[in-house]
Parts: C-alpha cells; sequence; structure tokens
C-alpha cells in the first residue's frame, strides 16, 4: 500500500490550486514504480497532516506485505510520520541515509509489515524509492538479481560533487555518453523527467569531461 500526507497536496485533476496548494504526484509515481518491480499495489491514500487520522490510516496499512509512504518524515512542524509510527507500535530501525537527494528516509517493521517513509519532494522519493525500496521488494518476492541495470559512459562535461553525501544526479546517456539535464535539486521535475540515467558521485569527487564512469539505467 501506497500512503502520502500533507494538507497542500490535491489530488489531480482539480479546477483550481488556492495558495500554498500543489498537486499529489507522489502516489502514482511511487505505484507506477512499485509495479514496475513486479509488486502488486492493493490501494493508494492521501493523509491529512492530522495525527490521530494518520495514526488510523498507517495501523490498517500495516496489514500488508510493504508500506510506502511519501511525505512527513523529515523534522518539520508537520512531519508527524515518525510519532505515528511509534504509537502504532512499529519499531523503525532506520532515519535518514547520507544520500543526496533523500536524506529523510525511513525504515521499520510492524508485525510481517516493511514500512518505507521516503521523502515527499518528488525527485527525493523518486531516487530513494530505486535506491533503497526496489530493491527490498525484489527481495521479499524472491529475486536474486536486485541491481538496476548499469552502462559505462563518458562524461560530457566536468562534474563536481558536493561534499557532504553521495549524490544520484540525473542525466541523459547517449550514445554512450552521459550529460546531466536540468537543475539538480530534491524539487526539480524537468531534469528527471528527461533523464534516462543516474550517476552515483561520492562526496568531493571531481571528474573531468571524457572520464568513464558507470550509470544506472532508468529505462
Amino acid at each position: 500500500m501506497i500512503v502520502t500526507t500533507g494538507d497542500e497536496l490535491i489530488a489531480p485533476g482539480a479546477a483550481e490550486l488556492r495558495p500554498g496548494e500543489i498537486f499529489e504526484t507522489n502516489g502514482v509515481m511511487l505505484s507506477a514504480l512499485a509495479e514496475a518491480a513486479g509488486a502488486q499495489v492493493i490501494r493508494q491514500s492521501h493523509c491529512r497532516d492530522e495525527f490521530e487520522e494518520l495514526c488510523a490510516t498507517l495501523r490498517d496499512a500495516t496489514n500488508n506485505d510493504a508500506l510506502i509512504i511519501s511525505g512527513g518524515v523529515s523534522v518539520g512542524e508537520r512531519d508527524l510520520v515518525r510519532d505515528a509510527l511509534r504509537k502504532i507500535g512499529v519499531e523503525i530501525d532506520l532515519w535518514r541515509v547520507a544520500v543526496k537527494p533523500g536524506k529523510p528516509f525511513l525504515f521499520g517493521m510492524r508485525g510481517r509489515c516493511a514500512i518505507f517513509g521516503l521523502p515527499g519532494n518528488p525527485v527525493s522519493s523518486f531516487v530513494t524509492f530505486l535506491i533503497f525500496v526496489r530493491p527490498a521488494l525484489l527481495r521479499m518476492m524472491g529475486a536474486k538479481d536486485l541491481g538496476m541495470a548499469r552502462s559505462t559512459a563518458h562524461l560530457s562535461h566536468d562534474i563536481t560533487a558536493d561534499e557532504t553525501r553521495p549524490h544520484y544526479l540525473r542525466g541523459k546517456m547517449e550514445d554512450g555518453r552521459f550529460s546531466m539535464v536540468g537543475q539538480q535539486e530534491s524539487h526539480a521535475l524537468f531534469g528527471l523527467a528527461r533523464s534516462n540515467a543516474l550517476l552515483r558521485v561520492n562526496p568531493g569527487e571531481q571528474l573531468p569531461a571524457d572520464s568513464e564512469v558507470q550509470v544506472l539505467l532508468l529505462d
């Protein structure tokens, strides 16, 4: 099951957005990614930033084999997911990962249900699903090959990495060359929508143009 959270999120198709509102798209995206991995998405649900409602929704959702939550796992005033999970008896084994984009990632268990808490920013949600959730779902389904398809590429331009965390850069793999596409911030969907590969760059790494690298293929 997939649960998205946030008062600011409005179902796609609404005639007009009010100030502060955005369309809820992570649910559709995560459902498609889970189904592409071979999982059966029983239900997709959205929950407001209301603690008791969130607890009830998450308690019901943990009757499934896996629960994927989008949003509410960081440290903001309205990030209620961790407290709600604790209240319903979830054992939280992991919170925060050294990955960019996607630091506020959560994993826990309630009974047989594996629970994955993903960031609300769409690019962070996309990347953390592929890096952490996808292989876990594949393992749960009995798969042996858990990795994404890879390919060797040469860089079209210089790349200088962030100094703090490994960074999964979104870009285009074409004719054996990899080029970053668009801005690399966690909210920037333009580049992600036009990308077909991810490049992991380690903290502080400097890669000159024409360097040979390994990229993860999104197709």
